[in-house]
């Protein structure tokens, strides 16, 4: 979302990371997201900015990206991340960030853009820059 809002604190440093992707200047070629991320994108973007149309172009952006691959939630790892929710109430995750964490796992992912160091205590490396 930093990339796409403009008065977003991180916004400079998302369209730098993004254009390094884009570009191949750095060893991520692709980043993941997943279902519940982009449910959480749009319908953030929507209540922060009252703004219908911006936040289709923020969901069809990510949807279209060539520099993004959609992982989805199945039940099982919506299970899996209900439990991990459950089990670490010391660490401020959202229920989206803990189907992160474990899709993040299924898929080997260890590095983690995000502006969200709490992935750090799960074990990931939080990279908040590219």
């Amino acid at each position: 979302m930093a990339r796409h809002n403009k008065r977003d604190k991180q916004h400079s440093y998302a369209v730098q990371s993004f254009d390094k992707i884009r570009d191949g200047e750095t060893a991520y070629r692709k980043l993941y997201t997943s279902d519940y991320i982009l449910d959480e994108a749009v319908t953030g973007c929507r209540q922060r900015t009252h703004n219908h149309g911006l936040s289709v172009e923020l969901g069809t952006l990510i949807l279209s990206s060539e520099s993004l691959l959609m992982l989805r939630v199945d039940e099982d790892t919506l299970l899996e991340a209900w439990e991990l929710f459950k089990s670490r109430r010391e660490i401020p995750l959202s229920l989206t960030d803990c189907t992160s964490a474990i899709l993040a796992r299924k898929h080997g992912i260890t590095d983690v853009y995000s502006y969200d160091s709490d992935f750090e205590a799960l074990g990931f490396r939080v990279l908040a820059r590219l």
